[in-house]
């Protein structure tokens, strides 16, 4: 995956200087919903990230958040969140990023994450481990819930009837962890549990641009996941735990069991 690597980067790197780093006040804010929004640049920033991978892999195939809806098969696959954590970017908050995910047969063998601000860049590919800025990552396997930082992903839009569960979630762990935090960009959730500046992640999202490219990341640096069924308790699919290791994951497991199911 050397190539796939280097190419990327390079991609991603030319897609932020040439766009990203854009005069922040020339920016043009576009209504997406309610409590959500999308800028010009989202769409210039995946449109050049498209045409830049198909012209190095012409044989493979494009999903974007903003473009490119379509069911995922067995074809090699680029899916690609082009600005995550809109809201913060637009209001000149430092938690955003860039983020990739190369999938091959339903599953990722590669993956990217780019935060501007913080001069940090993130990949992993399968089988070769994970990495900041070309250093691998090594998380501690003792830490533990009352020393960790828990984060939540913002409010989700594609899931909405989480959000009754995540405040009690929230409240559960409030005593059980050192702070509980939203950041507002599942690029730097992930990113920050992976590297073990926060010990937790606990998510709902269902959009693949979301969960692909950090859920890869933060497995291959050694975190282990976690599933929480929705059904119980009224949202649909399930919700998402990402820990530094897995007696830490059992913690959270045993605070999220005081929740009462929903009647």
């Amino acid at each position: 995956m050397k190539r796939e690597v280097y190419i990327v980067k390079k991609i991603v790197q030319d897609a932020i200087d040439g766009i990203l780093s854009s005069d922040i006040n020339t920016l043009q804010v576009l209504d997406k919903g309610r409590q959500d929004i999308v800028t010009k640049r989202d769409f210039e920033m995946e449109r050049f990230i498209k045409k830049e991978l198909l012209k190095h892999f012409p044989d493979d195939r494009f999903m974007g958040e903003e473009e490119n809806h379509f069911e995922l098969d067995e074809h090699r696959t680029w899916v690609c969140d082009p600005i995550d954590g809109t809201v913060n970017y637009t209001m000149g908050l430092p938690y955003y990023g860039v983020q990739i995910a190369l999938m091959e047969a339903y599953e990722p063998i590669f993956c990217l994450i780019a935060l501007p601000e913080l001069g940090q860049v993130y990949h992993a590919t399968k089988g070769e481990g994970a990495f900041v800025n070309d250093e691998r990552i090594k998380l501690d396997p003792s830490k533990s819930l009352k020393s960790a930082i828990v984060t939540f992903g913002d409010f989700s839009k594609s899931n909405p009837g989480s959000r009754s569960f995540q405040l009690k979630a929230m409240e559960a762990l409030m005593e059980k962890a050192m702070r509980i935090r939203i950041q507002g960009a599942s690029s730097v959730d992930f990113a920050f549990v992976a590297s073990g500046k926060n010990g937790c992640h606990i998510l709902f999202s269902k959009n693949l641009w979301e969960l692909a490219p950090g859920r890869m990341l933060a497995e291959t640096a050694g975190c282990v996941t976690g599933t929480i069924p929705g059904e119980p308790y009224g949202f649909e699919g399930e919700g998402l735990i990402i820990a530094n290791n897995s007696e830490m994951l059992e913690e959270v497991y045993m605070a999220l069991e005081t929740i009462p199911a929903k009647r």
